[in-house]
């Protein structure tokens, strides 16, 4: 027995046989599952780690910048306003400031620079401050860093005899717009109105970095508020240099108004680019737009508008589409005109916005322009819209333009401009009675077509192959 066990252990030890290939896939296998553990822990660790560090930064600045609010506050509680400071870096590692602040009224309202109604708002106690805290490298997991604190004015803001309006004035962008004065006044057409004139010292301030300001301690009763530019021209989206609104103050309760204003655009119109002609002195300009359709009564050399994101197209005389009050005019929109029966069409005027960094541009505005034979005694000559011909979709709101001459010594030719559209032409040496005058030929190379009428009919046809 014992011969056959030390004869097979000999025959193990002269095998040349190592680990089957079994073996080691097993054991590779075994190793790369103890390395995964161990990047993965260490890997979480170092990601604690910064975590840990950026939290412990990050809770440093919200309290330096807790400190910068209150100093801010301090010198100008009612300027005081949200802001993004510029990136803060930390030990290489990128961070971001936010302070958002608010008003808390006496009924525990928190709000910016609005109200949520017309009464019942409460009076203005203090303000609060937040201030948050974000990093580059920031796990998802991990919440932004945040501290608050509350401002109290150095002095009494509130009576309860008198009330308070906060005025909001925002840009179409959404942010603030600054620096506006914004200055209130008793409003005259409230009958048995109680509102008392403020006196200098008790206007509001101009708006802050998010354009918000406040009046407090205001009598009640009914009041305008009239903004005004910090300089240059500003529009609201009614195209109102210096728009107003109207607010009712009550005695210890806060009341609000909101505005969109902006710095405005400068439209340098081009009337009938190419051709000589006169312009009528009451010609219509429409400028059309998401904000709706805005009329001027005459040519100006520099038109100021509202910016809008998708411009304004640009038409001579008056726009209006189907269901206006006061009637529809469609003979100044090209693409109103049906296709000609040689296939031409209205072309659609491109919306206009001024180039990238500046705020001004010089629209095209194109026209028709026709030669009349003026009598010497002339001294108006006027245009009205009448019975349609040719295709014109009409203006039943009617147009009627005038153009003014000193009385020559003999008859003559006059070039005039007018907007598309069918046209009875007259003329009076009195601008009293006026006479029928004859028509002539288009003038120049402008797009459209003329069709002489009957006598002083004329239409201006915008389409075009």
């Amino acid at each position: 027995m014992m011969i056959a066990v030390r004869g097979a252990l000999q025959r193990v030890r002269r095998s040349d046989e190592g680990l089957s290939l079994v073996e080691v896939l097993i054991a590779l296998l075994i190793f790369t599952v103890i390395i995964m553990g161990a990047i993965a822990s260490t890997t979480l660790v170092l990601r604690m780690t910064a975590d840990n560090r950026g939290r412990v930064e990050a809770a440093n600045l919200a309290q330096q910048y807790i400190d910068v609010a209150r100093v801010d506050g301090q010198n100008d509680l009612n300027g005081l306003s949200n802001k993004t400071y510029p990136t803060i870096t930390v030990d290489n590692v990128p961070f971001t400031v936010t302070r958002t602040v608010s008003w808390i009224t006496t009924n525990g309202t928190d709000t910016g620079c609005t109200v949520s109604a017309t009464s019942g708002n409460g009076s203005l106690l203090f303000r609060r401050v937040n201030i948050r805290v974000s990093w580059s490298g920031q796990s998802s997991a991990t919440k932004n860093i945040a501290a608050d604190t509350i401002l109290s004015p150095t002095s009494k803001i509130n009576d309860p005899t008198l009330g308070t309006v906060l005025i909001s004035v925002k840009s179409i962008n959404g942010g603030g717009t600054g620096n506006v004065t914004a200055t209130l006044a008793p409003d005259s057409s409230v009958a048995g109105n109680t509102a008392q004139v403020l006196d200098a010292d008790s206007q509001p301030d101009a708006t802050n970095a998010d354009g918000c300001t406040v009046a407090n301690k205001v009598y009640p009763g009914t009041y305008t508020v009239t903004l005004s530019p910090p300089s240059g021209q500003y529009r609201d989206q009614n195209q109102a240099a210096n728009p107003v609104k109207s607010v009712t103050v009550a005695a210890g309760d806060s009341g609000g108004t909101a505005f969109t204003y902006d710095p405005a655009w400068d439209f340098q119109n081009q009337y009938a680019s190419g051709v000589t002609a006169v312009l009528p002195t009451n010609l219509t300009t429409s400028y059309v737009s998401t904000l709706g359709v805005y009329q001027t009564a005459a040519p100006v050399s520099d038109q100021y508008l509202s910016p809008t994101a998708a411009g304004y197209s640009v038409y001579a005389g008056k726009y209006a589409p189907d269901g206006t009050p006061g009637g529809s005019c469609l003979s100044t929109d090209p693409t109103a005109w049906p296709t000609s029966s040689g296939g031409r069409t209205g072309k659609a005027p491109a919306p206009v916005v001024p180039p990238a960094g500046t705020t001004s541009a010089t629209p095209t505005v194109p026209l028709g322009a026709v030669a009349i034979n003026v009598k010497a005694a002339t001294t108006t000559i006027r245009a009205t819209t009448t019975t349609v011909a040719n295709g014109d979709p009409g203006c039943a709101a009617g147009m009627t333009y005038t153009f003014t001459r000193t009385a020559t010594a003999k008859d003559g030719s006059m070039t005039i401009a007018l907007p598309w559209g069918t046209w009875a032409i007259t003329q009076s040496s009195n601008a009293i009675n006026f006479n029928p005058i004859s028509v002539g030929t288009l003038v120049g190379s402008l797009i459209g077509t003329l069709f002489p009428g009957t006598g002083n009919v004329v239409t201006l046809d915008p389409r075009s192959a």
